[in-house]
């Protein structure tokens, strides 16, 4: 990555979230690992954390000022302080604005709401709710079907960014029935559907990997539904349906076909 290309929003999102110590110990780790070997998200992280000192910083000592009490027991004239937490707030604000100037967006970037760092993860859980509708499906399981492997996989491939191989699920028990094409947290996101004999269905989803940091199988659940996920340096997988281990031993053979 050079220094001339703008950094994902997808990776900023994630630098931010760092920040704000949002992150599970893997994501961490993962940050790291790219900031170790990249010196531009390396010096993006830095100013990022230099930012929210400055916010930090422009709050320091607000909130330890006592408000005054009003005088409700006499008619005495207010203490001659009274408005002075009002005029260090003011001035904490014009010191916030200022930083906000410097830093553009960043600042928005850094706040947890508006960024949403969930969003990272959301494409996961759009595609379980995805594929509690479309397990259920017989005639429109997929949207092309597996007759026609050679034109998702070309399909697909440029739809979301990422050249793969439909793997071959077969020898587990699996039979490849055709693909969709999903949108899940904004992006564009490859659907393999495949069937067993007693017709439960798994999908193997598929979009482009934004940090390029590859991640080994992990686990996840959302609901009724379970996934086994992973990264390569391209692309970002999971394996959905019902059965963790099944899904987690099903990652390990289609890892290396994909």
């Amino acid at each position: 990555m050079s220094d001339q290309t703008p950094l994902s929003e997808e990776l900023l999102v994630w630098l931010s979230a760092y920040v704000d110590g949002v992150l599970n110990e893997a994501e961490r780790a993962e940050v790291d690992a790219l900031v170790a070997r990249d010196p531009q998200v390396a010096a993006e992280l830095e100013a990022l954390f230099a930012l929210d000192d400055d916010i930090r910083g422009a709050f320091d000592g607000l909130l330890d000022e006592p408000a005054p009490m009003p005088d409700v027991l006499s008619s005495r004239p207010a203490p001659a302080n009274t408005n002075r937490a009002p005029w260090r707030a003011m001035a904490a604000m014009l010191v916030l604005g200022a930083v906000l100037g410097a830093g553009g967006m960043w600042a928005v970037r850094a706040t947890p709401e508006p960024v949403q760092i969930a969003a990272k993860r959301s494409w996961l859980g759009e595609v379980a709710e995805y594929h509690q509708i479309y397990a259920r499906q017989t005639r429109h399981l997929v949207e092309v079907g597996a007759d026609e492997k050679a034109h998702i996989e070309k399909w697909l491939g440029k739809e979301i960014g990422v050249a793969f191989t439909v793997p071959d699920l077969s020898p587990a028990g699996w039979t490849f029935q055709g693909a969709r094409l999903l949108v899940a947290a904004g992006k564009p996101v490859a659907q393999l559907m495949y069937t067993d004999a007693n017709g439960r269905v798994i999908a193997l989803c598929a979009l482009q990997n934004g940090s390029g940091a590859p991640a080994d199988t992990a686990l996840k659940q959302f609901g009724d539904v379970h996934m086994a996920t992973w990264k390569s340096s391209a692309g970002s997988f999971a394996i959905v349906g019902e059965t963790p281990s099944e899904l987690e031993a099903l990652a390990v053979i289609a890892q290396p076909l994909i």
